[in-house]
């Protein structure tokens, strides 16, 4: 049996997630092609190698770690699973594919709301202290990069309205990826830039994100005018791009590095550098190969994700973590879960991390921290 189609048309697409609010779904926004997937109702579960044939999309997420202790992250992560019911919408068409029976979205209201909340983390000191040990580690050349994060609590008035925080981040982060993934009374969201890897027939194409600057509404065209130039920030990307790089000639000839971007967001630039290749292993190969590349956990990478495991205080569980969409053909996207929060209740733990290189200053990369982290918050 193949899924059936009817067009429809809903004044919000998040009317058809707030339909299934019960059931467990997945939203997937692509800047790339204005593609937009909301999943809902667990259908089907695959097995590692399982075809996909006949199944419309697939969502699939990895932990970062590929164990987990925090009770929170317990039922999330390393899945891959057809759903149900699909809403799909581009370029202005929206599409309701079911497997089974069909069922009436109805317009509905959808408010808006302004959370009130308290920031309850104070962490500086035990940011400092990681910061602090993993630079004796680079110093001592046992690494030359660690990406070190943050978990901070959020605790709001009321119950968090995921629905509201998900129009805004569609709306505020328009060249962003925004995902959401709801699973028993939780919902992993975020509005991410960074594509970990994509698969187009044969051609594998993936982006090295490292170094970043705030932006500066007063004076940006001039800061970043300067920023590809920035010594600290540019030696911080080439250890991504290299590392995207040797694992692509690993297994393929055809490797093709494109010239060094600035990728431009609503609070941030950042450094961009396209790298593809020609290759036939599947699109989870390639996320398996890949993940995680410096400018998620850092290099060398066994090494820095041992330090990483040791120091962190907190799960990670999916942030940082890949997460995609495939089609039945097994091509699709996975991106990092970086931007991130996960909600429960009228709770939001959010996350956001810094790469630290020698010459790294503490303030600096804390404040940096602050930054990606008002992706959530203003999402508030």
């Amino acid at each position: 049996m193949q899924y059936q189609e009817k067009e429809i048309r809903l004044g919000n697409p998040l009317f058809f997630w707030k339909h299934f609010d019960k059931e467990e779904r997945v939203l997937f926004f692509n800047p790339l092609n204005k593609e937009l997937i909301i999943g809902a109702k667990r259908l089907k579960t695959f097995a590692e190698g399982e075809s996909l044939r006949n199944f419309l999309f697939v969502f699939s997420s990895r932990t970062f770690f590929q164990s987990i202790k925090d009770q929170k992250w317990a039922e999330f992560g390393n899945e891959t699973i057809a759903f149900e019911y699909y809403f799909f919408e581009r370029n202005g068409k929206q599409t309701l594919f079911y497997f089974h029976d069909p069922i009436e979205i109805e317009n509905m209201e959808l408010k808006d709301y302004h959370h009130s909340y308290e920031i309850s983390t104070d962490d500086y000191e035990e940011w400092k202290t990681l910061f602090t040990k993993v630079s004796e580690e680079i110093s001592a050349g046992n690494i030359n990069k660690a990406v070190i994060s943050r978990e901070v609590k959020i605790e709001c008035d009321t119950l968090v309205n995921a629905e509201s925080i998900l129009n805004n981040l569609l709306e505020k982060n328009p060249s962003s990826f925004v995902f959401a993934y709801y699973k028993k009374g939780k919902t992993f969201l975020g509005a991410t830039p960074e594509i970990l890897v994509q698969k187009e027939k044969d051609k594998i194409i993936s982006y090295a994100l490292a170094g970043t600057i705030s932006r500066n509404h007063q004076n940006d065209e001039a800061q970043k005018s300067k920023f590809p130039n920035d010594r600290k920030n540019c030696y911080e990307h080439q250890i991504v791009v290299d590392f995207i790089v040797s694992a692509m000639k690993k297994f393929s000839s055809e490797v093709t590095v494109g010239e060094t971007k600035i990728l431009t967001l609503k609070n941030l630039h950042h450094l961009q550098t396209k790298v593809e290749c020609k290759d036939n292993a599947t699109l989870q190969e390639w996320v398996t190969r890949l993940h995680p590349t410096p400018a998620l956990g850092g290099n060398p990478v066994h090494k820095a994700l041992e330090i990483l495991a040791g120091l962190e205080k907190h799960e990670r569980g999916l942030y940082a973590a890949p997460l995609g969409i495939m089609d039945e053909n097994g091509e699709g996207i996975f991106v990092a879960g970086i931007r991130s929060a996960l909600v429960e209740g009228n709770t939001v733990f959010a996350y956001t991390g810094s790469g630290i290189v020698d010459k790294s200053e503490c303030e600096d990369e804390y404040l940096e921290t602050d930054n990606k982290l008002r992706t959530i918050i203003e999402s508030l």
